[in-house]
This record gives C-alpha cells, structure tokens and sequence, in this order.
C-alpha cells in the first residue's frame, strides 16, 4: 500500500490479527487525544491510528490534578507532550447517608477516601498508567485497570524509548491484511455465527420440550388424582352393606 492509496478500515471480525488491539500501546497523551473514532465502533470504545485499531493504552506522566467523585477518581496526567489526559479510577462508594453532593458532575470537596486504591498517589508524583480508552463527554480518557508510581528517570526514558519502537515499528505504516486472509476471517466469523445461532434455537426448542413435558406431567398427576379419589356415595355404600350384613 502506498501514500497515495486510501485507508482500509477493516471489519471486526479480523481485530484479532491486529498488532495493536490486544496490546498495550505506548503513546503519548497527544497520540491518544489524536486517536480518530469511527461509525459502528463506538459501542466497543475502539479508536483508530491510521487504520491501526487500539483499545489498550499505556502513557507515563505527571499528576497535575486529583479530582474525586461520587464513585471515581480522575487523575490529570501531562506528560509534556502539549496535550493532557485524564485518567479515570473506580473507586469504593460512600453510604447513601454520607454521599455528597454531586449534581451535574460536581467534585466532592471531602477529600480522598483512606480506604480507595491508590489513594497514596498525589499532585506531583510521575505515575504509569494503563487502560482502556473512553469517550466522557467528548473527550477521550483513559479507564484505569492499572496504575503505579514510576520511581526513577531510568524508568521514564525507557517508556519513552518504547513509545518510539513502537510508532516506528507499527504506527508508523498502515495495517495491511492480504485477500485470502480477510476471507477466511469472514468465514470464521460466519461459522460462528450460525453455529451460536444453532445454539440458541436449540436451547429455545430444549426449553420448550421441558416444559410441554412438565405441563403433562402435571396433567397425568391431576387426572390420577381424580380417578383416585372416592366418590362421595362410595362410604354409604360400605357402610350400609355393613349393616345389612350384621342384620342378616
């Protein structure tokens, strides 16, 4: 593929040939702020570079700002690229009886809480973080699964030496699938589709037998328990054959 030659953005069911989708992708807070998002991906919070698909980041960066929430955290991570992030971390619920107030998004001005993850991080510590990528309010942020302190400038050249491996190595052209692959993709894609929808019928049709057989179960239960029952006549006519007998 040349420059010249448009982007093919290829269907979801090749992702998993991507070298970039399952990975966690060293960028830069500008890279992902330039992340494009496209029509039918966003339920899936996948975004694009170039017609690379990227769901994991990792950046490394300074906090700036701790903002908590009812129910979250947002670390503001600048990482001197002229661009930052903010990175958002769930974190425990107070009870209803302390809850602030947070109408309309408002930060909670209670301080953080002692018992919430990471609740050591603070303003001015260079931390490295790693995620999925989200849209709130049309600004991209990053998820928080995983966060820790970076200690050492050793630790922050060789992050930034991966960010340029990897814009060299993978970014830096476009993701390119040969025919015959995206075809057995799709038939891949097909087989399992059929195969769950199979699946599903089955168990409807599964499900509707036990409960045709229940239903007639109970039916041969109650039908058997009115051919069992004595009538109302049938103790009179003991009773009066008793007497007749002892008569006689």
């Amino acid at each position: 593929m040349t420059s010249a030659e448009p982007l093919v953005y290829y269907p979801a069911y090749c992702f998993h040939l991507s070298p970039t989708i399952n990975k966690w992708c060293p960028l830069r807070a500008v890279d992902i702020q330039g992340l494009e998002c496209r029509p039918g991906f966003e339920a899936d919070n996948v975004f694009f570079s170039l017609n690379h698909p990227i769901r994991w980041v990792r950046v490394v960066g300074v906090v700036v700002a701790i903002d908590e929430y009812y129910g979250r955290r947002i670390y503001t991570v600048d990482d001197s690229t002229g661009k930052c992030i903010e990175c958002s971390l769930d974190i425990p619920k107070p009870a209803d009886k302390a809850r602030p107030n947070t109408r309309n998004g408002d930060a909670t001005t209670a301080g953080h809480t002692e018992d919430a993850p990471h609740s050591d991080i603070d303003v001015g510590m260079v931390i490295d973080v790693k995620g999925s990528i989200k849209l709130f309010r049309d600004q991209k942020q990053i998820n928080i699964q995983k966060l820790q302190r970076v200690r050492s400038t050793k630790q922050e050249v060789q992050f930034w030496n991966k960010i340029g491996d990897f814009r060299r190595d993978v970014l830096s052209r476009p993701w390119a699938l040969e025919s015959r692959e995206v075809r057995q993709c799709k038939k891949q894609y097909m087989a399992d589709a059929d195969a769950e929808e199979k699946k599903k019928k089955k168990k409807q049709e599964n499900g509707y037998s036990l409960d045709s057989n229940v239903l007639s179960r109970q039916i041969s239960a109650k039908s058997g328990d009115t051919r069992s029952k004595p009538t109302k006549q049938e103790p009179l006519a003991k009773t009066g054959a008793r007497y007749s007998h002892a008569k006689g």
